[in-house]
This record gives structure tokens, sequence and C-alpha cells, in this order.
């Protein structure tokens, strides 16, 4: 009996062991690929979204916060690569407390930049008259100023001296200090759930109706005037943003309210179990999805592609030739290209007024790009 016990306790620790050692691998070769195409690509989606036509449009704002706030989330979760992926501890205390409300707060925030591009795109599409009225840059910015305060009040707590465990078997040096048991309470039992709320299930649901109208709404409007396609770029980029949304980040949502349950691991350093591994694993997709976003963009969107062919024109000073001005031209003045054009156009609605898209318009940059 006693050798079935050590025989089993040994297989347990051998599985254990190559789990921690499987997930070490993987976070020091993945995160870092991660990482770097998503601060590239952050990068060019808020140089694309401050300096081009894209900027005129009232949810540009959003997906300018969107890439700010993606990066920012990515640099925070360079944690988890360094303490799993190279066994590297945390500094202080001081460094947890900024890490953690740095992480919270971006994460909050990329979500509600989805919430907020899709119930822009809603109003646009049901109520494009009025939307020109009020879904205006300057709401834009008010929203967003006051959905930065409502969440840093949120994550104010992640700044305080309740966060930093440096016990000698603390499973992450970042989590609640054990000195203060009401707040570690709080945090391991409460916290999750306010959290899963505000983060995951309220933005999915909004996303999911959001689009849900906005798809049905481009539907009937394209069978009324027996048009045989709907426009496939629009419906792709509103899909995009909440598969996005759900498939990579209500995973590691839903399992943080019942880690602390089912995990054996969850306070210790000295046990890696299969919800630990399960735990580190699922936390990879929602950052991915903080990388992707520029490159599903660019895969998805006609006019974001455009935009970002012609910052990339610019910026690597591609020689053009008179055929190929004048073929990006007749893109635009050709009849059928504009029809396609303007049906994309009126999707968004501010964009109607706009000329062909061109960086030389943006004071930012006016300096830069010679005449």
């Amino acid at each position: 009996m006693n050798r079935t016990n050590l025989s089993s306790s040994i297989e347990s620790a051998a599985q254990n062991n190559t789990l921690q050692q499987s997930s070490h691998y993987i976070y020091a070769i993945l995160f870092p690929l991660i990482f770097i195409l998503g601060i590239v690509g952050n990068l060019f989606s808020s140089v694309i979204f401050c300096i081009t036509k894209l900027n005129h449009i009232s949810c540009g704002i959003y997906f300018l916060l969107l890439a700010i706030y993606d990066s920012l989330a990515l640099i925070a979760g360079l944690h988890h690569c360094l303490a799993i992926g190279y066994n590297v501890p945390a500094l202080s205390g001081a460094y947890c407390r900024v890490r953690n409300f740095l992480l919270y707060m971006s994460m909050d925030m990329t979500s509600w930049m989805v919430v907020a591009i899709s119930v822009d795109r809603y109003l646009k599409a049901r109520h494009p008259i009025k939307a020109r009225i009020y879904a205006t840059r300057k709401l834009s910015i008010f929203i967003s100023c006051c959905l930065n305060v409502i969440f840093i009040l949120k994550n104010f707590h992640l700044l305080t001296i309740l966060i930093g465990n440096f016990t000698e078997d603390a499973a992450d040096n970042c989590d609640p200090n054990p000195h203060y048991r009401m707040y570690s309470f709080f945090f391991n039992n409460i916290w999750p759930w306010i959290d899963f709320t505000t983060y995951a299930l309220l933005p999915f649901i909004l996303v999911t109706i959001s689009n849900t109208f906005i798809i049905h709404d481009q539907y009937n409007r394209r069978f009324k005037l027996r048009k045989r396609t709907l426009d496939l770029s629009l419906i792709r980029l509103l899909l995009v943003s909440s598969i996005s949304l759900v498939v990579c980040n209500l995973p590691i949502s839903i399992l943080a309210i019942i880690y602390p349950y089912i995990s054996i691991s969850y306070k210790t350093n000295k046990i890696y179990d299969n919800v630990a591994f399960a735990f580190d694993m699922l936390r990879l997709p929602a950052y991915i999805s903080l990388g992707l976003n520029f490159y599903l963009y660019y895969y998805t969107s006609v006019l974001f592609r455009k935009q970002a062919i012609v910052l990339f024109q610019r910026l690597f000073h591609v020689e053009e030739n008179t055929n190929h001005i004048q073929r990006a031209h007749r893109m635009f003045t050709d009849g059928s290209q504009r029809v396609e054009t303007f049906s994309l156009f009126n999707n968004f609605g501010d964009f109607q007024s706009l000329s062909i898209p061109s960086l030389k318009d943006s004071c930012f940059i006016s300096n830069f790009y010679p005449n």
C-alpha cells in the first residue's frame, strides 16, 4: 500500500515537473514573439489612426486608444514571461503594484474600446443622420476620458501596499499581501467576479448585441436595395472584434474565478498541477489578441489596408512611377470602385466628405513628407 502511494506520488511529481518545464519553454520562446509582433503592429496602428484620414472618423479615437492600451498590456504582461519563462522574480512591492495596475487597467480599457467601437458603428448604421450630429470625435474623447476615470477608480487598490507577497512559498510575488487577510479574501474570492463582469461579461454582451444589430441592419438595407452581396469587409471587421474578445479572453476570465477552488498550487510555488498549467496556457491567447489587431485590421478592412499601404510607401520611401500613381487614382475615380468605396464610407457616416486617402494633409507630418 505504501509502495503504491509512493509510486503514485513520484509519478505525480514527475508529471508536474514536465508541465512546469513545458510552460517554461513555451513562455520563453512564444511570448517574446507575441510581444515583438504586437508592439510593432500596435505602433503602426497608432500611427495610422493618428495621422491618416482614419483619424477623422469618430471611432478613430477608440482605435487609437485600443492600440495604445494593447501595447501597455503587453508590456505589463512581460512579468509573466520573466517569471514563468526565465524564472526572474519580482523586484519589489512597488514594481508589483505598478505592474498589476497597468495590466488590469489596460485590459479593461481594451475591452471597452471594442465596446465603444461597436456601439459607434451601430449608431452609424442604425441612425446615420443623428449619428453625424451626436457621434463626433469630441464625444468619443469625452467617453474615453470617462472610461479612463472609471477604471482608474476600479483598479486603484492595486497601487496600494495591499499588493505584494514575498513569502518563501508565494505562488506569485505580485499576489496580495498575506498580512492583510481581509484584502486577501477580497482579492481571491470577490475581485475575480468584479473583474470578470467588467472585463469580459458586460463587454461580450454589448459587443454581441451591437454587432448582431449591425449585421441585421446591413442585410436588410442590401436586400431592400436589391444588391446581391453584403459588404463582407465591414462584416468581417465587426465579427473579428467580438470573436477575438470572446475566444481569447473569456476562457481565462472564467478560469480565474474557479482557479482558487480547483487548484492545489494556487497559493504556493511548491506544487504545479494541471490547473496551474491550463491557467498559464490560457493567458497566451489573451496576449495574442492584444498583438494581432493590426494584422486583423489589415486583412479584413479595405480602408485600413489602403491607409496602411500609403503609410508604408511614405515611411520606406517607395518610388512610384506615373503608371502606379494613375492606377491608384483610377481606383478612386472608376465608377465601380467608387460605388464600393462609398458603400464603405456610408457605413461609417463621417467618411462621406473625405477625399483620396493621403498623408500630406496631416499637420503632424507636413514637414516630414516633401511636396
